[in-house]
């Protein structure tokens, strides 16, 4: 393709947006558009930088402010397009490239709308929104903007093994996998485990960070893992455990479903677009401790063999909508402006 595409992303820790970045990097690279992400600024962010080493992506960082943009833009010829991810991004990212005449795409990646100076970021970046060409990963995220195209996650799929093996056959492994936030529900979470330390055959896994780290309890059957290798959460659980409040698509969503995991999570955000209850896995009425004790017995006293056709249920609609074919179609259309 004769057009580069610079990923441009304030980024502090190893979440949702991260895996994104990652996975469009492999799509993009894979499709022959040269891309590298672009950093407003160096947060120390080892562990991301550390998968986009393994991944061979390039990476590079601005000073945290926005003549640096400028100057960096003012480099780019007239070919690079510049796509945004995340509100601190999109808003100086728009602002410069309607300066320096560069394309300008973003994708709105969150479902909640903050509080505080969160808050008053998120709706200046939407105010700011008719400055670029837009995707959201959501329909509610969509609803919410006046100009923009779903373009739901993706990932590059694993094989299929239509087989659902516990880690310990003896123990049923129910995982966390997010930002240490209030809206991603750990302290749900951290309840749940606390009301089922009665049982002996369930143990809770919490990976990632956040500002709710330091209140994640000390129990017997619950352990905190931080932030670590993709690749060593999911050899860790049996179960995606999503106590979200609100949400986006979760990327451990698709993550979790491609590894042959089972979901039980609550119905917000694009979620119940791929989770129908007792079909491709379990919604919970509520986000409460509560209903997810109640999915989590009800998952013990699942036939096996339900249990696979379940989550292979999910893996062929995790196939058929998120393995990137149809989402690198409506990026190429953007990028190029056709």
């Amino acid at each position: 393709m004769d057009y580069n595409v610079v990923l441009f992303v304030d980024s502090s820790m190893l979440g949702g947006i991260e895996t994104h970045l990652v996975e469009l990097s492999k799509l993009l690279t894979q499709n022959r558009i040269s891309n590298n992400i672009m950093f407003y600024e160096d947060h120390k962010n080892q562990a991301f930088y550390a998968l986009l080493n393994k991944e061979n992506i390039r990476y590079e960082f601005l000073k945290g402010n926005l003549s640096s943009l400028l100057k960096k833009l003012k480099t780019f010829d007239s070919k690079t397009v510049v796509h945004t991810h995340g509100y601190k991004a999109g808003i100086f990212g728009r602002l410069a490239c309607k300066v320096t005449k560069h394309r300008c795409i973003s994708t709105y990646h969150a479902g909640e709308a903050g509080t505080g100076k969160l808050k008053i970021y998120n709706k200046l970046d939407k105010l700011l929104s008719p400055l670029s060409t837009n995707f959201a990963v959501s329909e509610q995220i969509k609803a919410s903007l006046k100009n923009a195209t779903l373009l739901e996650n993706f990932i590059a799929i694993n094989s299929s093994n239509s087989h659902f093996n516990r880690c310990d056959n003896k123990t049923l492994n129910i995982g966390f996998v997010g930002r240490l936030s209030f809206e991603k529900g750990p302290d749900i979470f951290c309840r749940l485990a606390e009301n089922m330390q009665q049982d002996l055959d369930i143990k809770f896994h919490i990976f990632g960070d956040g500002p709710l780290k330091g209140e994640v309890p000390n129990l017997h059957n619950l352990q905190y893992h931080g932030l670590v290798e993709r690749n060593d959460i999911w050899s860790k659980i049996d179960v995606l455990l999503i106590c979200s409040r609100e949400e986006g698509l979760p990327m451990a969503l698709l993550e979790a479903i491609s590894e042959q995991k089972f979901i039980i999570s609550s119905a917000v955000g694009a979620i119940p677009s791929i989770i129908k209850h007792d079909e491709t896995g379990f919604l919970m009425l509520e986000a409460n401790a509560q209903h997810c004790q109640y999915q989590v017995e009800k998952l013990l006293l699942l036939p096996e063999e339900q249990t696979k056709n379940i989550i292979n249920n999910a893996y062929n609609i995790l196939e058929e909508r998120f393995s990137g074919k149809q989402q690198f179609l409506l990026l190429q259309k953007a990028y190029t402006g056709t």
